[in-house]
């Protein structure tokens, strides 16, 4: 008998795992949503977040009762610096551009194969959209923060990252293999200068049913980020959207880029 058949596997592990990749696929997920995912008692559920809460993998945003992902864990003291460095500076600009537009904003980087919004800022303005319990990583290939990304990063770059979420087990990233639809995506995107996402293609009960916008921010000739607004669709349609706040939406990703350009806040590679 080899090693590897004679050892026994752990089960509590195997369960813990179970609930992080749950956790990872749904983005963020309520404690009832895993029960059923799982299959696991919520007595023993519990035991388990708070086990990966405690140790970084998971936190738990106390408003909606959702756990989601650690925004990065294992990333490097200088990356994590970076993403608040970069939060700090668009912070202004962000406020004044929720002066000129009545939907919220988000701002995101690429974070391996999502997107992670750097900060859990709300605006409290005339309009507003209750869509945070999609959680701090949008997935890349259903978000418009995503597929901005896509659109405008390096080719190398996009070659890469989509090998990645062809091999994902997320239903969502499986847009990654089909060559057509991406080659749309990015040749529509560079033509328009934004990327919108469809709700259309989520389930009628899905919270993310919103409609979004989002457009590069460049630091020179650098993709750093990608600047978002979305809106209900029920309110307002998109080709409303686009002629009522891309202007400003463009202004302020093009000011946090030149700003970050200037002050030398690229992303540590």
């Amino acid at each position: 008998m080899s090693e590897s058949t004679s050892v026994k596997s752990v089960e509590a592990l195997r369960r813990g795992l179970n609930v992080l990749h749950a956790i990872e696929q749904s983005s963020a997920a309520t404690l009832t949503e895993l029960h059923h995912q799982t299959g696991l008692p919520k007595a023993t559920l519990m035991r388990i977040l708070k086990t990966l809460e405690e140790s970084g993998w998971i936190s738990r945003r106390a408003l909606e009762r959702r756990y989601v992902p650690a925004a990065a864990p294992g990333e490097t003291d200088a990356l994590s610096e970076w993403r608040s460095k970069l939060a700090a500076l668009a912070a202004p600009i962000r406020t004044a551009l929720e002066r000129k537009i009545p939907w919220p904003t988000d701002l995101a980087v690429r974070d391996r194969t999502r997107m992670l919004i750097l900060d859990a800022h709300r605006p409290i303005n005339g309009l507003s959209v209750n869509y945070r319990v999609l959680g701090f990583r949008p997935a890349m290939l259903v978000s418009s923060l995503g597929r901005c990304y896509i659109a405008f990063c390096p080719e190398s770059e996009r070659r890469a990252l989509l090998t990645q979420l062809s091999r994902s087990t997320n239903e969502f990233d499986h847009i990654a293999t089909h060559s057509e639809a991406i080659e749309r995506l990015v040749k529509d995107g560079r033509l328009q200068g934004y990327c919108s996402r469809d709700p259309s293609e989520l389930g009628m009960e899905s919270p993310e049913r919103f409609g979004a916008v989002s457009v590069p921010v460049f630091a020179g000739d650098r993709l750093i980020a990608c600047l978002s607004c979305a809106w209900l669709p029920r309110v307002i349609d998109e080709a409303s959207i686009v002629q009522s706040c891309l202007s400003a939406l463009r202004e302020a990703a093009n000011l946090l880029g030149d700003r970050a350009f200037a002050a030398g806040l690229l992303p540590p590679k």
